[in-house]
């Protein structure tokens, strides 16, 4: 018996033997010079594989669920989206290469900007875009070696065009959201995959289809064969390979449990997006959505988000060798105010560098650039793009309620500077005969272990706090969250970590300043349920988690958070403390 650990992507328990899915390598992409002549011939040839691409979805949007029809309609968004596409032609006339070579190079560069974020929805993302212009790709090389067009996935077989036995435990490496559309017809009693999170297609389906799912498995093809018996505990984020006969029984008694309580209908769920994040002893938690682009903001809204607790504008200056204009911004930032529809939207300004690089950042070459010239240090430095976009920020703030988050602030004295520039934008606003919100509310990032340890300082020249445990974790821990040979150190449950942000929390209270959080952790229903105790109310997240985080706000009350938080600050190792949660969740299954 050998147990595997991985991410709760769908909850429930599949028992059943292994179906391994091992995806072939794509084909070798031809690389080539072309002339001047030859590149309106290869842009004619892409305009022409996008057209065969976006039919070949749009037949296969009919007579899906919505889940299913949410996914495809991403993917023709991508392949008609108004600034990538230019670029591609952009490239392929400045470059002079053929398309394929110059395509595979454009979506590259876009995924490996959102895996590099650090953040595992828009990482997710990036499986998006691949995923979408793959099959672009596969008419581009049909057409070159003079072949009809093939179906897509004939080069590449997904798990559809193989056999799979009925009650089977799919494993594999990750699966495209294209090739994740079989899985509720397929008989697959669980998936267990290698790679993505709560918030990838595939999790977002397992959900939708209650089968049990488990994400981020590390090495699981290499830790099981074909047909060996596995438990797959989508609740525990557990997997155990090749158990006894005595732990399948009391595992099958559980599942038979879970499914006589199962009772949630889609209607249910909707009521449930519909109604307030209220403790069963009647405190409200506010449950806010983290945005990267403007139209995200429609999908927060309509999974019952409280507004926008995170909205990451450095994806407006990516992608691109010029800064957006203070018009372009505006509209942008309007957008998200307009489809919140009065709702508090907190913007939080230029986060670029590490590993969100813009500009003259690019050819800095810093030898440890998480800790280099990013986010308000590099804004402070170029006032004139800070300026531009305080300037677009505070023009729509006069149609809603927009918020300024600053990230990355290490002390007062940087916090004093990025207020002054503030106050520069306004006066330049002033002199321009330009209405804003005059009472806008700032706040800013914790997200430096320095910042936590003063943010009663911070709290006292702010409106509210905002809690980044992606970075706070990977700072105070000391440990690059990329790097597997020390990412077991990466724990929001360390007790170091959970001690500066119950210093924060504390330090709001003191001030009467509010205190949010939106890193990951405000995402995870077991961390939520930890952080209430310690006092936390205001959360933000990515859309597809709000659901199952108020859900167990609905659940818990106040004071057994409370209690949990008491007993968990007194451990001294983070997987006591994880199992310490876990096991005071199960009172709530």
């Amino acid at each position: 018996m050998r147990k595997l650990e991985g991410l709760s992507a769908s909850r429930g328990i599949a028992i059943g033997p292994v179906f391994r899915f091992v995806q072939e390598e794509s084909a070798p992409i031809p690389r080539y010079t072309i002339s001047e002549a030859e590149a309106e011939t290869h842009w004619n040839r892409l305009q022409k594989a996008i057209g065969k691409s976006t039919h070949e979805i749009s037949l296969l949007k009919d007579d899906r669920s919505t889940e299913q029809s949410d996914i495809l309609s991403a993917q023709l968004m991508m392949l008609e989206d108004p600034e990538f596409i230019p670029q591609v032609k952009r490239d392929l006339f400045a470059r002079l290469q053929n398309i394929e070579t110059v395509l595979a190079d454009k979506v590259g560069e876009a995924a490996g900007i959102l895996r590099m974020t650090g953040d595992t929805y828009l990482a997710e993302r990036a499986v998006d875009i691949e995923d979408a212009f793959e099959r672009v790709m596969k008419h581009l090389l049909q057409d070159a070696i003079g072949r009809e067009s093939l179906p897509p996935g004939s080069r590449n077989p997904s798990p559809a065009n193989r056999f799979i036995p009925p009650g089977a435990i799919l494993v594999a490496r990750n699966l495209k959201p294209s090739e994740s559309l079989f899985l509720k017809d397929s008989g697959v009693a669980g998936v267990v995959l290698e790679e993505g999170g709560a918030t990838s297609h595939v999790a977002i389906l397992a959900r939708s289809w209650k089968i049990p799912a488990v994400m981020g498995v590390r090495n699981a093809l290499d830790a099981v064969v074909d047909g060996v018996e596995l438990i797959l505990d989508g609740s525990e984020g557990l997997v155990i390979v090749n158990p006894g006969n005595d732990l399948i029984n009391v595992y099958r008694s559980r599942s038979m449990s879970d499914q006589r309580h199962e009772t949630v209908s889609e209607a249910e769920r909707i009521e449930l997006i519909r109604s307030p994040a209220v403790t069963t002893d009647g405190v409200q938690v506010s449950l806010r959505a983290n945005i990267a682009l403007p139209e995200e903001a429609e999908a927060a809204r309509e999974e019952g988000a409280a507004g926008v607790g995170l909205f990451r504008s450095e994806f407006l200056f990516l992608g691109s060798e010029e800064f957006p204009d203070e018009e372009t911004q505006y509209e942008a930032y309007l957008s998200v105010v307009e489809h919140m529809n009065g709702a508090p939207v907190i913007i939080r300004t230029l986060d670029a560098g590490a590993d969100k690089m813009i500009g003259e950042q690019l050819s800095l070459k810093e030898k440890n650039p998480l800790l280099g010239w990013r986010a308000v240090r590099y804004c402070l430095d170029r006032r004139d793009v800070f300026l531009v976009q305080l300037r677009a920020i505070l023009r729509a703030s006069h149609y809603g309620d927009i918020r300024i988050m600053f990230p990355m602030i290490s002390n007062v004295e940087e916090l004093d500077a990025v207020l002054d520039v503030l106050e520069e934008a306004k006066a330049s606003l002033a002199r321009d005969s330009l209405p804003w919100k005059k009472r806008l509310k700032v706040g800013v990032m914790i997200e430096i272990p320095s910042a936590a340890v003063c943010a009663d300082l911070l709290a006292k020249k702010v409106d509210f706090m905002s809690i980044g445990t992606n970075d706070l974790i990977q700072y105070t821990m000391a440990t690059d969250r990329e790097n597997p040979k020390v990412a077991h150190l990466y724990d929001g449950f360390n007790p170091a970590v959970l001690r500066l942000i119950r210093q924060t929390i504390l330090a709001g209270i003191k001030t009467r300043t509010e205190v949010s959080m939106c890193g990951e952790m405000a995402g995870d229903p077991a961390s939520v349920f930890l952080l209430m105790g310690l006092g936390l109310r205001n959360f933000s997240m990515s859309p597809a988690l709000l659901t199952p985080v108020k859900e167990l706000v609905r659940r818990v009350s106040l004071n057994d958070a409370a209690e949990l938080a008491e007993a968990a600050m007194e451990l001294s190792a983070a997987r006591e403390i994880r199992k310490l949660v876990q096991e005071r969740m199960k009172n709530y299954e």
